[in-house]
């Protein structure tokens, strides 16, 4: 082949050059990919052109998720990976290139569509020669591969001990049959600003749930063992980037949405909450989604000590993003002290409905509810329990905690009688379960995702026998 060892040398060194530039290394990346990158950039035609790169090669690239359809939230992954670190600015961007692109505004990019705009959308000519760059791709593989990210947390335990006692979903998108509903953990808690540790929480709901009996839900009438419902493992998110974690859960739930008709996560901070947003978007079609948001506090701040990736900031990256259809959704259980009216009074003219706990007391679980039902109508709806909305003398395992709260028995009773909304997914979130002295705060947590399962599965026929 008249290679030489010279060839060989320079290669290499380009290759080890990209790894560095990536924060990866051939430890992280593996011998294995590191022959197959050597192999391609010693054979790599140097005479080839943008122009010869193909669009399919470019859509199989961009197709983050794989499900056959490039999304809003794929080219956001995309965008980051390129370099891009201003959330606005790939917020922007990726609705740009939507826009651009997806002909029918169907919220989808299909394979058809992108061959037509590959050769004649300007803006996606900047990004020809990332798709054929292999350090990039083996960023791609290490960061967001089908299966995960090659890296996992130590404190990431997966599903060894599954949530109620469930079947394990296979780890590969590939192997995955149909679901009802499928839970995950999102042992993650790097945007958090008072107390830390919610990334144990999953482990302590999965062992909480193994007290839960789970098969019938005697309030709605409903058996569920006749259902395909799994608990996923978990969305092994790094905690060294928020960013790149963001887009780690983002796509995690994205894929089990391709063949679930519901997903359910466990947190983890509430930075969760503008992941599964993002991923119940693209569900919808690129539609915003209603939200039953259940919090102490509104979590709608433009920064939080001039950040904009916290757990205080999560809705305010989800409304941008176009997740939150806000004329349909509404704030639920706030209460204490805020820094100003200033917040409040932008919600509301946002479009939010904000019932405080004091309304919320007054009012009762039960006439609230109905007021949020009127509202969502026949919206797909997501619902978001941050844990410290709930009293912490009563559940003390909270990372940033009220007194004055919500109790458990009002909670349950406000979402039971939600049933009947369009409920496709939800999240519980902020638990840290090291306050939890008495794990009544762990049994909650377990309770209420199986609350947003069953308002969820109400709507779903029985399979047949």
């Amino acid at each position: 082949m008249g290679l030489n060892k010279m060839q060989m040398k320079k290669s290499m060194g380009c290759i080890s050059q990209i790894l560095r530039d990536a924060g990866l290394s051939i430890d992280i990346v593996g011998i294995t990919a590191v022959a197959g990158l050597l192999s391609s950039e010693v054979l790599k035609d140097p005479k080839k052109s943008d122009q010869e790169i193909s669009a399919d090669e470019a859509f199989e690239f961009f197709d983050v998720d794989g499900n056959g359809d490039i999304q809003k939230g794929d080219i956001e992954v995309f965008l980051n990976l390129a370099g891009i670190q201003d959330i606005e600015e790939i917020t922007e961007k990726a609705a740009e290139l939507m826009d651009q692109v997806d002909s029918n505004q169907d919220g989808r990019v299909s394979r058809q569509e992108w061959r037509k705009s590959w050769s004649s959308v300007d803006s996606l000519r900047l990004f020809r020669d990332k798709v054929t760059d292999d350090g990039l791709k083996a960023e791609m593989v290490a960061k967001y591969g089908k299966c995960g990210p090659e890296n996992i947390p130590l404190y990431a335990f997966g599903n060894k001990m599954s949530l109620y006692r469930l079947p394990s979903y296979p780890t590969n998108p590939d192997d995955r049959p149909g679901a009802d509903c499928v839970f995950f953990g999102c042992p993650f808690d790097a945007s958090s600003t008072y107390r830390m540790g919610a990334r144990f929480g999953p482990a302590a709901v999965r062992r909480a749930s193994q007290m839960t009996s789970f098969n019938y839900a005697p309030w709605i009438e409903r058996d569920f063992s006749n259902m395909k419902i799994f608990d996923a493992g978990d969305a092994a998110a790094t905690p060294f980037d928020i960013l790149t974690a963001m887009n780690q859960v983002y796509l995690f739930a994205k894929r089990l949405w391709n063949s679930s008709k519901t997903v359910i996560g466990i947190g983890g901070d509430h930075a969760l909450t503008w992941c599964l947003l993002r991923a119940a978007r693209d569900f919808n079609n690129g539609d915003p989604v209603a939200l039953v948001h259940l919090d102490a506090h509104l979590d709608t701040g433009e920064e939080y000590h001039g950040n904009k990736l916290s757990h205080g900031t999560a809705l305010r990256r989800a409304m941008e993003d176009g997740c939150v259809d806000v004329e349909k959704s509404t704030h639920i259980g706030i209460h204490g002290s805020m820094g100003g009216a200033d917040l409040m009074k932008e919600d509301e003219e946002k479009g939010w409905l904000t019932i405080t706990l004091d309304d919320f007391v007054q009012k009762g679980p039960e006439e609230v509810a109905e007021i949020v039902k009127e509202r969502i109508g026949d919206a797909p709806a997501i619902i978001s329990f941050d844990v410290d909305v709930l009293e912490p003398g009563e559940c003390p395992g909270i990372g940033f905690p009220e007194p004055g709260g919500m109790r458990c028995r009002e909670l349950f009773s406000f979402l039971r009688a939600l049933k009947g909304i369009n409920v496709i997914g939800g999240e519980v979130c902020e638990f840290t379960p090291e306050y939890d002295s008495n794990e009544v705060t762990a049994h909650a947590c377990a309770q209420g995702a199986y609350e947003i399962m069953c308002l969820a599965l109400d709507n779903v026929e029985d399979p047949p026998e």
